[in-house]
């Protein structure tokens, strides 16, 4: 778990140009800090969204970033917001054009160092405000894999042109629900609201995962691996959980294929696969798990590898859950350390038993350790 304490970074991409609020002077104060694992992107202009971050900065690890236009002091109300309907309507007509946003203050942050990136923004005219729509339109691709929140503000209007801006927008990203709405009006319950947000998408999940350790199961059989720091491996555990079915492959493998298919860099490593290791196969994108060995080949890239009941991946079958272990599963496997494993007679049944004596068994003969023993 997490112990150390928040990380609020605030990257601005131009002073503003308004009266800070309180809320907004708070926010400048916390000390910068690089890298993480949640980025807070956001864009605010009259105030309400910078209050709402704020407010977010202040109950999870996140650095944040707040995106600006190129162009200071532009009055985007005035007229009836005339020079918001216009910029939303030239990127409704040309959505592929990069000439259809409008120009913003560049940015130094890498997305591709986070796991999770929540967007916060207002709308206008139903669809996403023209700032934020330009920053995605520079970076959603780099996203993809990702775990998106998103969180929007409005007086009344609906978000759902809002949602399907950002959907187009990271067309690969992985997308927490629900969104969060959060009203104009609502604006002071912007701290309860974000806590049960929160709560709900899972963000908090960092907090009881241990150490990138993923469960595999059938329902009848669990299978741990141990996931290495490959961005083909982060890009697996941050999608969790995932359903899929899983396939026999030749005669030493289980297979699925994640949606979307996994993001992964130079970083990732092929070499040969002993039993129990788990693998993309990235020609294909399917995920491998082996309960026999298989040698090297171009493209499989090693995830990790099982620390528990590798023998178990031969018998996973249908429809397989996949999920990180948290806190409370890594502690009955550190209660389970000191079991052994002990068959019935006739190698058809395992039972579990305490490593320091076999006074749980009834009486009868077993197998243990490749040998037979008998319990009076």
């Amino acid at each position: 778990m997490k112990t150390q304490m928040k990380r609020i970074a605030t990257i601005l991409l131009c002073l503003c140009a308004m009266a800070c609020s309180s809320e907004e002077a708070d926010l400048k104060a916390q000390p910068a800090a690089s890298g993480g694992r949640t980025l807070i992107v956001y864009y605010s202009f009259t105030n309400n969204v910078r209050t709402i971050v704020g407010e977010l900065a202040k109950q999870i690890n996140a650095d944040v970033l707040e995106v600006q236009p190129a162009e200071e002091g532009l009055d985007y109300a005035a007229n009836n917001y005339a020079i918001g309907s216009r910029l939303i309507a030239a990127i409704r007509q040309h959505p592929e054009d990069p000439a259809s946003y409008p120009s913003i203050k560049p940015s130094n942050i890498d997305v591709s160092q986070y796991d999770n990136i929540i967007v916060a923004t207002p709308l206008w005219w139903s669809q996403m405000a023209a700032p934020m729509q330009s920053y995605l339109f520079q970076n959603g691709a780099k996203m993809a894999g990702k775990r998106i929140g998103l969180i929007v503000s409005s007086a009344s209007s609906g978000i759902s042109s809002t949602v399907a801006d950002a959907k187009r927008l990271i067309p690969e990203g992985l997308f927490l629900e629900p969104n969060l709405w959060i009203r104009a009006s609502q604006v002071g319950q912007a701290s309860t609201m974000l806590a049960e947000w929160i709560e709900e998408t899972g963000l908090n999940k960092d907090d009881q995962t241990s150490d990138m350790k993923i469960k595999v199961s059938d329902g009848e059989n669990i299978v741990i691996f141990q996931l290495n720091s490959t961005s083909a491996a982060r890009s697996l555990f941050n999608m969790l959980p995932i359903e899929v079915e899983v396939e026999n492959y030749s005669n030493n493998e289980k297979i699925f294929y994640p949606t979307p298919a996994l993001q992964y860099g130079n970083d990732c490593i092929e070499g040969d696969c002993p039993a129990g290791t788990i693998a993309l196969f990235s020609p294909w994108g399917n995920v491998v798990m082996y309960y026999a060995p298989a040698s090297r080949y171009s493209g499989l890239y090693i995830l990790g590898h099982a620390i528990e009941d590798a023998h178990l991946i031969k018998n996973l079958s249908g429809t397989i859950r996949v999920e990180p272990v948290t806190t409370t599963d890594a502690s009955l496997t550190a209660a389970t350390a000191d079991r052994q494993d002990i068959y019935s007679i006739d190698g058809s049944r395992r039972i579990t038993a305490k490593a320091n004596g076999l006074k749980s068994l009834k009486k009868g003969l077993y197998i243990s350790n490749g040998k037979k023993i008998a319990v009076k």
